[in-house]
């Protein structure tokens, strides 16, 4: 009878001590149910009242395992962060590497925009040859796509101002109308070169053949476009003649040299500084020549003469130089060291 359940089983007579224990767990495991069905109907009640908000914040704290062992699931997300790697998502910039950059270049001192990769298109240059200014070669490393910097390069960027780079010329061999400050155009070893008319004196013209920002504080900031490793391209360097072996140009050094230009494909002169009679003097290293010359001098020491098979990727590229050197040309240049910072091989 029921009345039996509500007495200890133990205090049962044994005929009914099985039947009362039987019952008393029924009874028990109904009482849990009846317990949870409660809990979970006032759950549900409440995500109603909350509404799609909680249903949303619920889902997203669901996650999904991959299917297969854990192993598996290791070498998968492997797999996809080596994936993400050469994609270049934390690709950085180290030597060697090929990058293409936007960058607008100012003054420091009146904050005049003096060049920038909008009009003329993006710079690109490989990491540690030298073929840029050494504040730009060094300023991009580390950088990862998209990243920008702003490289204070300093008032030598462009070379220190020499006075003695300039000459005085005929007027008549000016341009009709040239007054000072007109700037000219002069055919030199990497094509036109740049000259100021500084001053009008008589029958003749000075010229200023620094570069216009010699000497002045410029700022450059750059955004990383694209970073590649750099295609393998070389100056070819033969010996006609050895110098000292021991006195090599260093970055800026200001050299003083003999040039005769001429095409690979047919050996058409294109310059030469033979020809005038007259040394050509520029600083390596900070992008004044070619980039075929600043790989290859700076592998020549004092009182060298040498050939230079400069291809034209190292040269003038796709753009060529006026009318004497056309696009996509390799260029041959003989060419003799002949002072360093002004000394001969003897001195130097």
């Amino acid at each position: 009878p029921p009345k039996l359940c509500l007495v200890s089983p133990r205090r049962q007579p044994p005929p009914f001590r099985a039947l009362a224990m039987m019952r008393r767990q029924r009874l028990l495991h109904a009482g849990i149910c009846v317990a949870l069905c409660c809990c979970m109907a006032r759950v549900a009640l409440r995500i109603v009242e909350l509404g799609p908000c909680f249903s949303t914040a619920v889902a997203r704290q669901v996650t999904l395992r991959p299917a297969g062992s854990r192993q598996q699931r290791q070498r998968g997300w492997r797999a996809a962060a080596a994936a993400e790697g050469e994609g270049g998502g934390e690709l950085a910039v180290e030597e060697g590497m090929q990058v293409r950059v936007h960058f607008v270049l100012t003054r420091d001192d009146t904050g005049q925009i003096v060049d920038e990769s909008k009009t003329k298109g993006p710079l690109v240059f490989a990491c540690g040859r030298g073929e840029v200014m050494p504040g730009l070669d060094r300023g991009v490393l580390g950088m990862k796509r998209g990243e920008s910097r702003n490289l204070e390069l300093g008032p030598n960027a462009f070379g220190e101002r020499d006075e003695e780079k300039t000459a005085e010329v005929p007027i008549e061999k000016l341009p009709e109308g040239a007054k000072v400050g007109a700037s000219l155009q002069m055919q030199g070893p990497r094509g036109p070169m740049a000259a100021v008319v500084q001053e009008l004196k008589g029958t003749n013209a000075v010229l200023d053949f620094n570069h216009p920002l010699a000497g002045v504080s410029v700022t450059m900031k750059v955004v990383l476009d694209d970073l590649r490793e750099a295609p393998k391209v070389e100056v070819e360097i033969e010996t006609t003649s050895p110098g000292d072996g021991v006195t090599f140009p260093q970055p800026r050094d200001t050299l003083t040299m003999h040039y005769v230009g001429t095409l690979a494909a047919d050996g058409k002169q294109f310059d030469s500084s033979r020809d005038r009679g007259e040394p050509f003097k520029f600083q390596i290293g900070i992008g004044q020549v070619i980039r075929g010359w600043d790989t290859g001098v700076m592998k020549m020491s004092i009182g060298e003469r040498a050939t230079l098979r400069i291809p034209a990727a190292m040269g003038y590229g796709e753009r060529g130089a006026g009318g004497a050197i056309p696009p996509n040309a390799d260029l041959v240049f003989d060419v003799e060291l002949l002072k360093i910072n002004g000394k001969p091989e003897s001195s130097a």
